[in-house]
């Protein structure tokens, strides 16, 4: 008896059939790896931000529009000379130019990361002639080969997509790069602006140490001259000489401050050490009657600190996510596309063409742990960046609340030191009146110079740090940068 063969035969249907039961496990399988390809959504790190500027004076409370932040550095201090030095700054400054080429350079490692997500192609070509023992071992047979065409080199196929996510950390460090240089140009207007404020403050301070020291000569020759003639005694002389000295003393230690700053600016304006010409005079600049801060929550989008922290913590979110893919199968594929020969003459004859196609699939199966310790790096610099984050901007809201405070009361210590020079003033010319009336000794003149050019040196210093509150302020807020961040 035979049996009918099993070709075309249905299945009995008693029998279940065996498919159906694996596609669960199939569709789950294939619902992991989906889920593995997608990128993890950024989560900003949550920071509490005020709604308001607590320090603030009522009724400077702007839109963003009108922030100090938002202005063009030309309009912070109206000084011409300022702008000259400020723009050679920006275009010959050092540390700038180094910011700008660290951008190329993440540029350039973002271009490095992005060509891995395409093939490459290769031009070779290749020959070989040889000696080698024949199959009886009795004799050298003589053989050669060549090869010729295009080859393409193991290339990923960026199925779960890694690569991309290398790819995407890199243009956040180009990102991030950018916000820095961002930084570093804003940070460079501000110090030429304290470096000229700084300067201007050590000019007045001379002149007024200049004029207090002629006044003090005089006044040496005219106690000289009133002990010739019996008036007073050789005390006043000596305590007119002591006064003229710490004149001449205060005189050549502002030559040297001034002589250092100028070099300080000469260098974070790309020049030799040397003089910078100015004319412009302290109080001659006026500062802002309020300055306005605009909305605390925009600080989060002008800051370039803010940003570049924010760019980077992306970036580590993308090398978290490829550090993961790393534990996924990979597939490679390498091919070739050409002419092949045994014999070098026949190379490019009919029939000559040759191809290989050679996929290949890996998956990781023991290593010591190192995926696992890439993926806890990447952990740990993300938890740092996050910590990073958050402490930029807490210092963020800190610069500028404090450069709201300094302003406030910076603009009442200089009122209040004006009367105070003012005071000072009136009390030197009684004293000295009383002087030379012979009411008092000359010791109450001393004392009244010596006030007066204290407070004349404080309301110089007053007025610079004043002007240089409102350039902190500026730059607290991000002013001068060139763009904000997504």
């Amino acid at each position: 008896m035979t049996r009918a063969p099993l070709r075309g035969r249905l299945l009995p249907a008693h029998l279940p059939p065996l498919l159906p039961p694996l596609r669960p496990a199939l569709v789950s399988a294939l619902a992991l790896l989906l889920a593995a390809c997608q990128p993890a959504a950024f989560v900003r790190p949550d920071v509490p931000v005020p709604e308001s500027w607590p320090r603030q004076a009522a009724g400077a409370q702007e839109q963003d529009a009108a922030s100090l932040g938002t202005l063009p550095w030309t309009e912070i201090l109206p000084a011409p000379e300022l702008h000259a030095l400020i723009e050679e700054a920006l275009v010959a400054n050092a540390d700038l130019r180094i910011a700008i080429e660290r951008i190329e350079l993440a540029r350039a490692q973002y271009g490095i990361e992005r060509a891995a997500l395409f093939p490459g192609v290769n031009a070779s070509a290749a020959a070989t002639r040889e000696r080698m023992p024949g199959f009886d071992l009795r004799e050298n047979q003589v053989g050669e080969s060549a090869s010729i065409g295009l080859s393409m080199p193991a290339w990923e196929i960026d199925l779960w997509g890694r690569l991309a996510a290398r790819t995407e950390a890199a243009r956040r460090d180009v990102l991030a790069n950018a916000a820095l240089a961002d930084g570093v140009r804003t940070s460079l207007i501000a110090e030429v602006a304290s470096l000229y404020l700084e300067l201007l403050d050590l000019d007045a301070q001379h002149e007024i140490t200049l004029r207090t020291l002629d006044g003090r000569r005089k006044a040496l020759r005219l106690t000289r001259a009133r002990f010739d003639e019996g008036v007073s005694s050789i005390l006043d002389v000596r305590q007119s000489e002591s006064v003229l000295a710490g004149s001449e003393q205060a005189l050549a230690d502002q030559r040297r401050r001034i002589a250092q700053a100028e070099n300080a600016l000469g260098v974070l304006l790309g020049r030799n050490p040397g003089p910078i010409a100015r004319s412009a005079r302290l109080e001659d600049l006026s500062p802002p009657a309020q300055p306005a801060a605009g909305v605390p929550s925009d600080l989060l989008r002008r800051r370039p600190d803010i940003r570049a922290a924010e760019e980077a913590l992306r970036g580590a979110g993308a090398n978290l996510d490829a550090a993961r893919k790393a534990f996924l199968p990979r597939i490679t594929l390498t091919s070739l596309l050409g002419f092949a020969s045994t014999d070098l003459g026949q190379l490019f004859d009919s029939g000559r063409h040759a191809w290989s196609l050679q996929p290949a699939l890996g998956l990781p199966l023991f290593d010591a742990g190192r995926l696992q310790a890439g993926v806890d790096l990447a952990e740990a610099q993300q938890r740092i960046l996050v910590e990073q984050y958050k402490a930029t901007i807490r210092q963020a809201f800190r610069e500028v609340s404090d450069a709201l405070v300094a302003f406030e009361r910076l603009t009442e210590q200089r009122d209040a030191t004006i009367e105070v020079v003012d005071a000072n003033r009136e009390h030197l010319r009684f004293s000295t009146a009383r002087y030379l009336a012979g009411i008092s000794s000359y010791f109450e003149v001393i004392d009244a110079e010596r006030q007066l050019f204290d407070s004349e040196l404080s309301l110089a210093q007053t007025r610079r740090a004043l002007h240089q509150s409102v350039v902190r302020l500026y730059r607290a807020l991000g002013g001068g940068s060139t763009g904000a961040g997504p």
